[in-house]
């Protein structure tokens, strides 16, 4: 019989990463608010502007922008505080981010040098993205993500499978450490592997509770797929994890 423990700090996750559809979202979202300029405008009105203009066609624009607008904050990639001039609400590194996004857009079969230049767009985008994750662990109201149980695991062991952060949630959860579960999965990864994690409700957790984690860690070049549930760090991951102290 299959062992089942209970998770309820999944839902700290973030709703998003920055996946391709993400990344063209922002792109309209920006060229919206640069088309508006210096019109003051508030995060609400942003929604509202989008909205009537059902930016995302028929995806609903109020939802999209709910869901991946916060992860634009906490990575300073937007600040949307209070009201505000539209062409000012994506910071610098947003900025930096939106515009390789739409270079890359618009690379044809015939541009000139094409692998090169995608490659290099490619790499602005991933450092922009580690720069935006360094941001948030900067960030005091960030402590506490689940982003840095996860990169913690991976420090450790390098590769993992994602029942082990469940695992370590669900440690944390009942008053033991990471230590404690970080020694826990060194004696018995086999068995932790094999948990089936559920909500208070009993119900199995969807691995949306860890896929956008993965997602950004993966678009930042700082992990690779290993398997459905397995990720591994990459060497790059050294030089990211030197900037901060995890």
């Amino acid at each position: 019989m299959k062992l089942s423990l209970s998770v309820e700090s999944y839902k700290g996750v973030d709703g998003s990463s920055l996946s391709p559809t993400r990344c063209s979202q922002m792109v309209q979202v920006y060229e919206m608010l640069e088309a508006l300029g210096s019109t003051v405008i508030s995060y609400v009105g942003i929604q509202e502007e989008a909205d009537t203009k059902k930016l995302f066609g028929k995806t609903k624009a109020k939802s999209a922008i709910r869901t991946f607008f916060p992860l634009l904050k906490k990575i300073d990639f937007v600040d949307y505080d209070g009201d505000f001039a539209a062409n000012k609400c994506f910071t610098e590194l947003g900025t930096q981010f939106v515009l390789a996004c739409r270079a890359l857009d618009n690379v044809t079969e015939d541009t000139p040098h094409k692998e090169e230049i995608i490659s290099r767009l490619a790499s602005i985008k991933r450092n922009a993205q580690i720069k935006g994750l360094i941001n948030m662990y900067n960030d005091p109201e960030c402590k506490n993500h689940n982003m840095w149980i996860a990169l913690k695991l991976l420090k450790e062991f390098r590769l993992i499978n994602w029942n082990e952060f469940l695992y370590t949630l669900h440690c944390l959860e009942t008053g033991r450490t990471l230590g404690d579960a970080i020694s826990d999965i060194k004696k018995n990864k086999n068995k932790i592997d094999l948990i089936e994690f559920v909500n208070e409700d009993g119900d199995v957790l969807p691995n949306t509770c860890y896929s956008y984690l993965r997602s950004y860690l993966e678009e930042c070049g700082l992990i690779y797929k290993v398997s459905s549930l397995e990720s591994k760090l990459s060497d790059e991951a050294d030089l990211f994890y030197s900037q901060i102290s995890l």
